[in-house]
């Protein structure tokens, strides 16, 4: 008990707590004004722009991914192409006595940078590590890492921060760049209050998924290896001193996907090179019971994808739960997950997951929040589909919807799918659970569709930045949701048992 009072003050003294409770405020624009937060409103606001000032240009932050598995710890982080090439070191002592060199990789990144990465091995439970990398040859001050019990453990789910994304509530007098600039400070100080409000209310979570877009900007029309003009997005995404000590599993968003500076912030594990985009591939790692997949849904080669899960499942076939996350949500319940171009994507997938008893599916894209119940075999029903072209036109107002468009709308609702309607436990299921998380960050939210589908078991829209901590045992996975202004349930808990 001592030890772990001990963990949390530690971890309290690094974040920035704030006495009141945030308010969002909701407008017509539906994002989320910093200005208009509680904490917004409070000093942390005029500290936060000073931090910004001074870090907005230098996207060098350290980035921890996890390992292949809980013995492991992957580190990405940036430095200027004038450096000295970097070193990294770590130790379970804080004065780092006995400190351990790891092998640090150097890669070009873009112009002016360099991208570094490491693995940290041999991690055991329950242990506080520190870690020290140079700058300039300067070694950083230790930072702690703390790993945790992977037979009991839990971790929290956020979609789409996609810092940057409020560019289009910015002042129209501003140039391009601010613009871009306000926009990104705003979104990383709500991004800074949803770590903070995770950490506070579990700061045991071993890790964190983020349903991917992590930022907003990308070369439109093409991909772009070297793009860098949303490298300050990153220095943004980057910024929450917590995210310093806690391990994120990164999805790769439509807005990542084009760019190569994804590949260059993320060390992800076990790298495959299928399902590829410039952003990178499909990748996986196990941690206690789960073997957790992540897919690049950016790329439509649904035979790699396939072919993917099934190698991973191959080295982890002793796993208790399987979880995918992939950015686009095929059983969501917004405007973006009933596009023929996704629901085709649906009944390509979908036979593929439930052929390899894929426990839960988390995603995001759609920035609401939705639930499904469990399902299984859900068939395209051709005679039934429309063109993007004609979904587009329905949805944007150019075209009155017809009987057409309602004919689509009902084959894709996949009632016959539903497999069990229990509200808050479902035991022993055959199917799949889809979980699509709402946006973290406030830099744009959607409507949910204009009526909740059969596959939906419980949804949620209020423009407030939400998360999901998900605790599992040998036995059950358990997932709770909470709004950031006054960490209430914005849904039911919902237990899958074994």
């Amino acid at each position: 008990m001592k030890r772990r009072n001990y963990l949390i003050s530690i971890i309290i003294a690094v974040m920035i707590i704030t006495s009141s409770t945030n308010v969002f405020a909701v407008d017509n624009n539906s994002w989320t004004d910093a200005t208009k937060t509680s904490q917004g409103q409070s000093e942390k606001w005029s500290e936060w722009c000073d931090k910004w000032e001074k870090i907005k240009n230098s996207p060098t932050q350290m980035s921890l991914s996890p390992g292949s598995d809980e013995t492991q710890l992957n580190f990405a982080w940036y430095s200027k192409t004038c450096e000295i090439k970097p070193n990294l070191k770590i130790s379970d002592n804080p004065e780092m006595k006995n400190s351990t060199a790891l092998q640090v990789t150097t890669t070009n990144a873009t112009e002016g940078f360099k991208s570094n990465k490491a693995t940290a091995t041999d991690l055991k439970p329950n242990t506080r590590y520190y870690y020290s990398y140079t700058i300039n040859g300067k070694w950083t001050k230790p930072t702690l890492y703390q790993t945790k019990n992977s037979k009991r453990y839990s971790f929290a789910f956020v979609g789409d921060p996609q810092i940057g994304a409020s560019w289009r509530c910015m002042p129209k007098d501003l140039s391009e760049d601010e613009i871009q600039d306000r926009a990104v400070r705003n979104d990383s100080f709500n991004w800074n209050n949803t770590i903070e409000s995770i950490i506070k209310r579990d700061c045991n979570i071993s890790f964190i998924i983020s349903s991917g877009d992590q930022i907003q900007s990308r070369d439109k029309g093409k991909s772009n290896a070297l793009y860098n003009k949303n490298e300050i997005e990153y220095s943004g995404y980057l910024s929450p001193s917590l995210l310093k000590s806690m391990p994120v599993a990164t999805t790769i968003g439509n807005h990542d996907s084009p760019s190569g500076n994804y590949s260059y912030h993320f060390n992800t594990p076990n790298q495959s090179g299928l399902g590829q985009t410039t952003a990178g591939s499909d990748y996986y790692y196990r941690y206690g019971n789960t073997l957790f997949i992540i897919l690049n849904s950016n790329s439509k080669k649904i035979s790699e994808h396939k072919e993917f899960i099934e190698n991973a499942i191959k080295l982890n076939e002793d796993a208790t739960w399987r979880v995918v996350s992939m950015h686009h949500d095929i059983y969501g319940s917004g405007e973006h997950s009933s596009s023929p171009k996704l629901t085709r994507m649906r009944y390509k997938i979908v036979p593929i997951l439930e052929a390899n008893n894929i426990d839960v599916v988390l995603t995001g894209h759609d920035h609401i929040y939705s639930r499904s119940y469990i399902l299984k075999g859900a068939k395209l029903d051709e005679s039934s589909m429309i063109t993007e072209k004609d979904y587009e036109k329905y949805t944007n107002g150019e075209k009155e919807k017809n009987e057409q468009y309602e004919n689509y709308m009902r084959s894709i609702e996949d009632d016959y799918a539903v497999t069990n309607k229990s509200f808050m436990v479902v035991k022993k299921p055959k199917g799949v659970l889809y979980l699509t998380a709402d946006s973290s960050t406030g830099s744009k939210y959607y409507n949910l569709s204009e009526k909740q589908e059969a596959y939906i078991a419980s949804r949620w829209q209020e423009s407030v930045p939400t998360y999901s901590i998900i605790d599992v045992t040998n036995k059950t996975f358990t997932i709770n949701t909470y709004r950031t202004d006054n960490n209430k349930k914005i849904d039911s808990s919902f237990t899958i048992k074994k």
